[in-house]
């Protein structure tokens, strides 16, 4: 009787396995997607994400080759501030985001209007209020090199009392790749499986 519930509990392992490994090489779907992370010297932070079609992978990605690009801000004690949702048929000509699929990395070295940097959040130019997050680079005022910004206003970039002008300055713009929905499934039905395999049969 012992060895018949063995069988049974082997054929039942083994088509659950061949069951998640159809799973995990079912074609993922045509995109990939990351989670943006800022935090800055003041403890202002960003989250976001961000998707584009796989075919685009070993080029650099800018704005317009997005399937969809969202941010939001927070003040220090997690509080938000303001969400910005771009359509991807319809993004702001002001915008500027550049990803690097090779090194998977925002590119932050440049001026806000550079393909080396980015300008988000509100548009300069028709809107005075709003949250404007981007990078500044003026050798003439102190920034020899670029520095990430996050304000609610139009003050110069480097004030009386720099770097604590408001709202936010510093930290680096992170980008993580989200796992795809079949990846993370499989990965918990390997565990699972592996707890079962190791399980002791029953005594009968």
């Amino acid at each position: 009787m012992k060895s018949i519930c063995n069988q049974i509990q082997t054929t039942v392992t083994i088509a659950a396995v061949a069951s998640m490994a159809t799973i995990i090489n079912l074609p993922s779907a045509n995109a990939a997607s990351y989670r943006l992370d800022w935090t800055g010297n003041q403890g202002y932070s960003a989250q976001g994400s961000f998707s584009y079609d796989n075919a685009l992978q070993g080029s650099i990605v800018t704005k317009d080759q997005l399937d969809r690009f969202s941010i939001s801000f927070f003040d220090p004690q997690g509080k938000l501030l303001q969400s910005f949702k771009y359509n991807s048929r319809n993004v702001s000509s002001i915008a500027n985001f550049n990803f690097d699929t090779v090194t998977a990395s925002v590119l932050q070295t440049g001026n806000f209007d550079t393909s080396n940097g980015f300008d988000l959040g509100s548009n300069f130019n028709t809107d005075v209020v709003g949250f404007f997050f981007y990078t500044y680079q003026n050798p003439d005022v102190g920034l020899s090199t670029a520095t990430i910004f996050l304000k609610d206003d139009l003050s110069p970039e480097v004030c009386n009392t720099f770097p604590n002008c408001r709202l936010d300055n510093g930290g680096q713009l992170t980008a993580t790749l989200i796992p795809e929905p079949g990846t993370l499934l499989g990965l918990l039905m390997v565990g699972s499986f592996s707890r079962l395999l190791k399980k002791k049969p029953a005594s009968i």
